[in-house]
């Protein structure tokens, strides 16, 4: 995984200012290495967790639409907090929860140690929170770097970043001040601390008996039985202790974590959870993306069109279909699907960058005209999504538009953390535009941004216009 280093001051205040053009985290690379430890990204998953933890990120005293959640794909029971409201949450951690409150009470605990200040610093931590490759949950191996399947395999395999987190640890105090944090936002927003209470025990036990060496959550937070014993008191001692998962949210949660078993878990472990006789709309989700994998295309788009019929306005079930489509090559009939899922949800920027992927597919002219525009669109959501910037680079160059082309790549390229590249793209984007544009400005910004990270000092000529030969 390509790490991205942390933004001087300077950098940070003249990407503010820049005018124009603006990126959003990269997405639609591969998930079906089960056991590789990268982040993921999913428009569902993730307004699930948003959606339902708002209650406890508001009465935690954080700003709940600026904490990001970053999925891990990992089999490891972890969740950790990092700088600048950033919470990590294991896949492994979501499967593994038995109720909605267990999940919800681990990350009350996680809110404690954003608003105690106790966030892991290292650099490891920080460039997996800048990680400019984040992989989408998607069916099959796409290259979302150097536009070839090793390269997206290269994310997946070599991704160092969370294997460090075995190695650290909070503090004891740190800990105790979590939980009572943890308790007191669960209880101010109306749920019970039960969830918080149960995980820690069974998950003890496990340690205990099974000596489990992939519970690595309680490497990185000690526990101990006195520990345990006064946090069940306190949550105990709360009026709402004995409140219970509403029956939407539990719903919610078993879909999250049919997703996620039916992209993350070989298909013959998902059809065991998920048997043929469970007619529950997420056993039936989880063979679907099960039946998929295991390269079943034309049953699994049969057993999706039936979940359709059944929810018609479901944009994932849209999103699905059109992925579906669009990694077995037929970027035309997956076009309709992501224009429906978009419809349907216009401000996920997620699907706005599937659709803007699939316009570009389709080889048309007037397709790669509305790529730009939904790639813009999507863009004004997330501020550093390389992947959407070098999809806008293709649509560009498929407009035959050189100088904007240039300028996306040196975007895409600068989030990527490759400053010299970066550099050397923005100073040929600028010689296709007057000095009075914003495409101009945008590219000498950054031609000032990556010579301050690199330590050069631009030259005269690469911030001014010259024709290019």
């Amino acid at each position: 995984m390509h790490d991205k280093p942390s933004h001087t001051p300077l950098a940070r205040r003249l990407l503010k200012a820049a005018a124009g053009v603006v990126a959003g985290l990269a997405v639609l690379a591969a998930s079906t290495a089960v056991h590789a430890q990268n982040v993921i990204r999913d428009t569902e998953i993730e307004q699930f967790l948003h959606k339902r933890t708002r209650p406890i990120l508001d009465a935690a005293g954080l700003d709940a639409d600026k904490v990001q959640y970053l999925l891990v794909a990992s089999d490891d029971l972890n969740a950790f907090a990092t700088f600048r409201l950033r919470m990590g949450l294991n896949t492994g951690l979501i499967l593994e929860a038995k109720t909605p409150n267990e999940l919800f009470g681990v990350i009350a605990h996680e809110t404690g140690h954003l608003s105690g200040g106790h966030m892991m610093r290292t650099d490891e931590i920080e460039r997996s929170a800048r990680a400019p490759m984040a992989v989408a949950l998607g069916l099959g191996i796409i290259a979302a770097m150097a536009g070839s399947p090793d390269g997206a395999m290269a994310i997946i395999g070599s991704s160092p970043t969370f294997g460090t987190l075995n190695a650290l640890r909070y503090m004891q105090t740190q800990e105790s001040a979590a939980d009572i944090a943890g308790i007191k936002a669960l209880e101010r927003a109306g749920m019970s601390g039960k969830g918080l209470v149960d995980f820690f025990y069974n998950l003890r036990d496990y340690e205990i008996y099974s000596n489990a060496e992939r519970y690595a959550f309680f490497r990185t937070h000690p526990l101990s039985r006195e520990r345990i014993q006064s946090l069940t008191r306190l949550a105990q001692q709360q009026p709402h202790y004995k409140e219970v998962d509403p029956p939407e949210v539990v719903e919610e949660f078993r879909i999250v974590q049919a997703k996620l078993a039916g992209f993350m878990d070989d298909p013959v472990k998902t059809f065991k959870a998920y048997p043929e006789s469970d007619t529950s709309y997420p056993a039936r989700y989880a063979r679907v993306i099960a039946t998929y994998k295991q390269g079943n295309w034309d049953k699994a788009l049969t057993d999706l069109d039936m979940l359709i019929a059944e929810q018609p306005e479901n944009p994932y079930l849209h999103e699905l279909k059109g992925q579906i489509y669009f990694e077995t090559g037929r970027a035309v009939l997956a076009k309709p699907e992501h224009l429906k899922s978009v419809e349907l949800m216009p401000q996920a920027p997620l699907l706005r960058v599937n659709l803007g992927q699939t316009l570009i597919a389709t080889g048309d002219r007037a397709d790669a005209t509305q790529a730009v525009f939904h790639l813009r669109e999507s863009l004004k959501y997330e501020e550093d999504n390389s992947f959407a910037w070098r999809q806008l680079a293709q649509a560009y160059d498929a407009l035959n538009e050189p100088g904007m082309a240039r300028l996306a790549t040196a975007e895409e390229q600068f989030y990527n953390g490759n400053y010299e590249g970066a550099r050397t793209s923005a100073v040929w984007a600028q010689k296709y535009f007057e000095p009075t544009t914003p495409e101009f400005r945008r590219a000498r910004d950054l031609v000032m941004v990556t010579s301050s990270e690199m330590g050069v000092n631009p030259v005269e000529g690469e911030t001014k216009r010259r024709r290019p030969y």
